[in-house]
């Protein structure tokens, strides 16, 4: 049970109703996962409901290695409701984060669990586009996104609100360096 000291909008109601934004149709979002910190030797590309990750001392994927490599997400986020949103991102070590074009993150350091945030006038079922970069340089690795707007209580990003990049034409081709797959060289 909320109660309220004014009435909410009809906006801010179905937010609410709809699990505090967790209701959409989207599907995450693309992550590109590179053996390198500089984004330049791609090993995986797929679609990643959220960024919600924490790798300890471990790798993303068995095809790197547990330290020095880097992540790009990309897509679109889109909000169940008009107002003010603070994107908050949790990384251990570098991240820089852009909502609409809109650097909200840049905390491109080597550094232990940290927790950094911007805000942004966002409009309801208005998808925007949003980019996090993610580096890890040695030991525990954590990648996390989180979101606060009118009617929604901090929490990771929904996968619902979380879309690939949209636009574009034709298809995805990926290039591997051998002929069982395994070995991704360029998507």
């Amino acid at each position: 049970v909320r109660l309220y000291s004014r009435a909410l909008s009809a906006s801010e109601i179905q937010a609410l109703v709809g699990g505090g934004g967790s209701s959409g149709n989207g599907t995450g979002l693309r992550g590109e996962y590179f053996d390198n910190i500089d984004f330049t030797s791609l090993k995986v590309a797929r679609t990643d409901a959220t960024v919600n990750f924490d790798w300890g001392m471990g790798a993303p994927d068995p095809s790197m290695g547990a330290d020095t490599f880097s992540v790009r997400w990309t897509g679109e986020v889109e909000a169940p409701s008009s107002g003010v949103y603070t994107f908050t991102t949790a990384s251990d070590d570098g991240v820089r984060l852009w909502v609409n074009g809109q650097l909200l993150v840049n905390n491109w350091t080597n550094h232990a669990d940290t927790e950094k945030s911007g805000s942004i006038s966002l409009t309801a079922g208005q998808r925007v586009a949003v980019r996090m970069e993610y580096y890890e340089q040695g030991g525990d690795t954590l990648a996390q996104l989180f979101w606060t707007g009118p009617g929604i209580a901090r929490q990771i990003v929904p996968q619902g609100r979380l879309y690939p990049a949209s636009g574009g034409s034709g298809l995805t081709a990926q290039y591997f360096d051998n002929v069982d797959f395994t070995s991704l060289v360029v998507t």
